[in-house]
């Protein structure tokens, strides 16, 4: 029996929710869609949620100590 293959293309849009994986907050309105910069490809973007940042803010205070630290020992040599 003869057959053929044809290619079918059909636009899909699709709504999801975005969660943050450390708290657990939606963070939908920190998410957004774009086409990739180099293949044209679909991408999701998400930016840092509020747990993240505050996070973020303890290293750096964190980073800053041992620096103050390291300079007091190279002082002391």
């Amino acid at each position: 029996m003869p057959s053929f293959t044809t290619e079918v293309t059909a636009e899909v849009e699709i709504d999801f929710e975005v969660f943050c994986g450390n708290c657990g907050k939606g963070i939908c309105n920190k998410a957004d869609t774009r086409k990739s910069h180099r293949r044209g490809a679909d991408q999701i973007t998400v930016e840092p949620c509020d747990c993240m940042t505050g996070r973020i803010k303890e290293l750096e205070r964190e980073v800053e100590y041992l620096t103050e630290q390291l300079n007091q020992l190279n002082k002391n040599k």
